[in-house]
């Protein structure tokens, strides 16, 4: 596991003392990218447990930003996050992936693609992952990383 920490930086704007600061990021628990290996697709990241408060989950850019939901994946651009689990929090919890393709834009009718990972952890370094497709021919995999976390794709 490792511990980001963020500095406090001030600066001098016009005889004006400013200071800037971001949130510590407690301890990344894993790391995770998603790949498409089939067009662009909008994901979402929820934790499913109420009892979880001090789960939330970050990005893999260098400012390591809380996720907004949708983000995008592309066959041009994969996305990396990072699980976050504060110690106030335990592995009791469970957590949904949502990945959606709409192939052809038609209000008419649902003919949205779409990938559903259920993720929770048996224990420490033993997820237990259950990946659901609907609406065509979606495949969704998933592979541990030992020592990182686990990498999805889909197509």
């Amino acid at each position: 596991m490792s511990s980001i920490i963020c500095a406090l930086l001030i600066i001098m704007s016009n005889g004006i003392l400013l200071a800037y600061h971001s949130e510590q990021v407690s301890e990344v628990h894993t790391w995770h990218t998603i790949t498409s290996f089939n067009g662009s697709w909008y994901g979402s990241l929820h934790v499913l447990t109420d009892n979880e408060q001090g789960v939330y989950f970050i990005d893999g850019t260098a400012n390591h930003s809380r996720i907004e939901n949708p983000f995008t994946v592309s066959e041009s651009a994969s996305f990396d996050y990072g699980l976050v689990i504060t110690e106030q929090d335990d592995f009791n919890m469970l957590y949904s992936l949502t990945l959606s393709q709409q192939l052809e834009p038609d209000p008419k009718q649902s003919n949205s693609r779409i990938c559903v990972f259920l993720i929770s952890a048996e224990r420490a370094a033993c997820p237990y992952i259950v990946p659901v497709s609907f609406h065509g021919k979606t495949t969704c995999l998933w592979e541990s990383v030992e020592g990182r976390g686990e990498n999805f794709w889909i197509q």
